[in-house]
């Protein structure tokens, strides 16, 4: 690899430590600069995306810093479309922002790419918990599960989504047999 490339793999690590220290504005310029010297680089977009909505107090489309961290990811997503990253992270900001549908069409998208992306699951199952899809969320929870058991601790709600959806009864907490059968009328 010619040295010129270290440097900016370097500037590059530089900058994504900074992300995850919490100084996420620090790195902004970083990734600016990085960015002017390769355009097209999707670790670098995806990164400037991060540090920009990281950087901002609450993610919304009036404010700038999102509609170019959006801009930038879009434009992550269409140099690598087989890259699920740039799309996780979009999906991530709209569900930041409230932009519940918008973040489960973005997931499901990632899923498009990567089936068994465990993250983008447990993010769906827990939007589908926030929409009051009950069964969604049940189905995608257990999903996630299956591809991660680590999630385990991050589903506390399941229980209550399988009462709401009728698969639990609410005195015992054990589940309901009529609902988990499949050959049982509704």
């Amino acid at each position: 690899m010619p040295l010129f490339k270290r440097r900016h793999r370097k500037e590059y690590r530089e900058a994504v430590r900074l992300i995850r220290d919490g100084r996420p504005d620090r790195a902004v310029p970083l990734l600016r600069a990085l960015l002017q010297r390769e355009p097209d680089s999707v670790d670098t977009l995806v990164a400037l995306a991060v540090a920009l909505l990281e950087s901002s107090p609450a993610p919304s489309m009036a404010n700038p810093s999102t509609q170019e961290a959006l801009a930038l990811l879009d434009s992550a997503a269409s140099l690598a479309p087989d890259d699920p990253t740039p799309l996780f992270n979009k999906g991530v900001c709209y569900r930041k922002m409230g932009r519940l549908e918008d973040a489960l069409d973005t997931f499901s998208a990632v899923l498009g790419i990567d089936r068994r992306n465990a993250l983008a699951t447990l993010h769906m199952a827990e939007i589908c918990y926030e929409l009051g899809r009950w069964e969604e969320a049940v189905e995608y929870a257990r999903v996630a599960l299956i591809r991660d058991p680590g999630f385990e601790e991050a589903l506390h709600w399941v229980p209550d989504a399988m009462r709401r959806a009728g698969m639990l009864s609410a005195e015992s907490g054990s589940v309901d047999s009529e609902s988990n059968d499949e050959g049982a009328e509704q």
